[in-house]
């Protein structure tokens, strides 16, 4: 699946998403997140796992708000993906995400873990009421916190 996309994370954090779907193959890479302290941890890691390399970059970005020159990429350049983890457990950022994925417009998978009582049910709402269309995808893993708390969301943008 992963071989020669164009992938975009939003809040990259340490990197690892953005890491893995460069190891995976993807052609090109742009973690986004809007702390540039983070954003150079995610360098770091990055050199550390992958060495040097042009497939992946970093820029900063805040959901629903203007784009930074290297985030404005977003609208001139075709995501075929974009990744996440961990970005709901704020519900009230969720409308900026939301508007940031509406704008990419390219298919969106979220790891989604829930912190606190319903809070799936709470964003399959959300996502619903925005007219969203979504797939859950049960975590692959079979046993702990992974197994029950953390679901997969495809987005079909």
């Amino acid at each position: 699946f992963w071989a020669s996309k164009r992938v975009l994370e939003l809040g990259t954090g340490t990197g690892l998403g953005a890491v893995t779907a460069c190891k995976l193959g993807a052609g090109q890479v742009l973690a986004t997140d809007r702390d540039e302290q983070v954003l150079q941890l995610a360098e770091l890691n990055a050199k550390n796992n992958l060495g040097v390399t042009s497939r992946l970059r970093t820029a900063q970005l805040t959901w629903g708000g203007p784009a930074s020159e290297e985030a404005s990429a977003l609208g001139r350049l075709a995501w075929d993906v974009v990744i996440g983890a961990d970005l709901t457990y704020n519900r009230d950022a969720w409308p900026a995400l939301f508007e940031t994925l509406q704008r990419v417009g390219a298919p969106t998978l979220l790891s989604v873990s829930e912190r606190r009582p319903n809070e799936i049910a709470e964003l399959r709402q959300y996502l619903d009421d925005k007219g969203l269309a979504y797939e859950v995808v049960d975590s692959p893993f079979t046993r702990g916190y992974a197994s029950s708390n953390i679901k997969l969301f495809w987005i079909k943008l």
